[in-house]
């Protein structure tokens, strides 16, 4: 494939913001929805279950975007490495805004009875099929056009803000929580739910005005785009997928299966406010924006393997003194033990990206890159729909299951490490070289 030319600055940070914006819709809903399944879905949507039951079922109904995204993976990866990056993170957008407005708009349990469990469930699956498009379109969208740049790992950051859009869910949930008080259950739950709708609009916008990948137009000229490529990924790069879907679980499991929603509902166990929960996940996010910023760097000095070993050996410790600190009760220790669990989840996040985007050649660097990512998030699904509620339910209730989720963050945090030194170093490669 011939050289391409170095992209301008502008470009590339149009293209950045513009594949960014669905990062931040992932990590706005994966907030907002944690907490309501933590606090409001098990009164809105469960309320004829015990406490416990109403909290797991509703624990599972917020995982199940889990088990649609490696589909999402699939369809929307065939699509992007056959037709392009840009219009296929169009139609992702699309589908996870009417699963967005959906939820922003279902009657609850006491209006329409269990067809509001229905509803939720369905708007929960369509939301994870599109978001499951959207990682691989925006690394190889990123990657492809800072091909010729030094800093690949800067740019990939952006692909998934996270710090950015937990930061922005918590903010709104906690400022809605406060104002409105009693009416939040009623109806002010549903209200971020709807602004990630506008957000949604927004990104599609932003999306249409950037143009295709160079690299990815180059490979069309050429007739070289692969006819199943999807298909073709999984036959010839499977043991790479799945090394790459193991290093990485770490990341998200330690986020959506512990620190929130089962941290929270466990803090309210001992008696700790739900408001102060959310504030103390919303202090972790800001000591976030700052590992989050490290972790390029890093990145770009040490290699992407050596800088997602730093990060899963600290997700090791945390995930051991998480539980301890949290049984003080002691404030300042809760914010403390939320700001160590998520430091690491979001210092490894450059050289993740990159290292994901860098692992595939073009004509399977969407489908290849979303498929790793998003069979990652399906064993993080599996904890958080399966194992999670099972511990809830076979200890009695939250309060009793803390060892055991525990137990659970250590080994996801283990089998991490041992994918991550079983993968191969990607800094430095030739993304145009097929």
């Amino acid at each position: 494939m011939a050289a391409q030319s170095q992209i301008p600055r502008r470009e590339l940070t149009k293209v950045t913001i513009a594949a960014g914006l669905g990062g931040i819709v992932e990590y706005y809903d994966f907030f907002i929805a944690s907490f309501a399944a933590a606090s409001v879905w098990p009164r809105v949507f469960f309320p004829s279950l015990g406490a416990g039951a109403a909290v797991a079922f509703s624990i599972v109904t917020f995982g199940l975007v889990y088990f649609t995204r490696p589909v999402g993976a699939y369809v929307f990866g065939h699509i992007g490495d056959r037709l392009g990056r840009r219009n296929t993170l169009i139609y992702t957008l699309l589908v996870m805004g009417v699963g967005l407005f959906g939820i922003a708009i279902i009657p609850g349990y006491a209006s329409i009875g269990w067809t509001s469990v229905a509803f939720l469930v369905l708007f929960r699956l369509l939301f994870g099929l599109g978001l499951g498009g959207e990682f691989g379109g925006a690394v190889a969208w990123i990657t492809e056009f800072a091909s010729k740049s030094r800093w690949r790992s800067f740019w990939n950051l952006w692909a998934t803000p996270v710090p950015l859009g937990l930061l922005l869910a918590s903010l709104s949930f906690a400022y809605l929580a406060a104002s409105l008080k009693g009416d939040f259950i009623t109806y002010g739950w549903r209200i971020p739910f709807a602004i990630g709708g506008i957000l949604v609009v927004i990104g599609i916008l932003v999306r249409f005005k950037v143009s295709e990948s160079p690299i990815f137009k180059t490979l069309l000229e050429k007739k070289a785009v692969e006819r199943a490529p999807a298909s073709a990924v999984l036959k010839l790069y499977w043991k790479r997928i799945l090394l790459l879907a193991i290093a990485w679980t770490f990341m998200t499991t330690l986020v959506s299966a512990v620190e929130v929603p089962f941290s929270v509902s466990y803090l309210g166990s001992l008696g700790i406010s739900t408001a102060f929960a959310n504030l103390s996940v919303t202090y972790s996010v800001v000591f976030g924006i700052f590992t989050f910023l490290v972790g390029f760097a890093v990145s770009e000095r040490l290699g992407r393997r050596r800088t997602m070993m730093i990060g899963a050996i600290w997700a090791l410790i945390a995930s051991i003194a998480f539980f301890p600190l949290l049984n003080t009760r002691n404030l300042a220790l809760i914010v403390l033990a939320d700001m160590i669990l998520f430091g690491p989840t979001v210092f490894t996040i450059g050289a993740q990206n990159t290292l994901f985007a860098e692992s595939f050649p073009t004509r399977f660097r969407y489908s290849g890159s979303g498929l790793s990512y998003q069979f990652g998030t399906f064993i993080s699904g599996v904890v958080v729909v399966g194992i999670i509620p099972s511990i809830i339910l076979g200890s009695g209730g939250v309060s009793n299951s803390w060892p055991y989720v525990a137990l659970v963050a250590a080994l996801v945090v283990i089998a991490s490490l041992v994918a991550i030194s079983l993968s191969r170093e990607t800094k430095g490669i030739d993304l145009t070289n097929e």
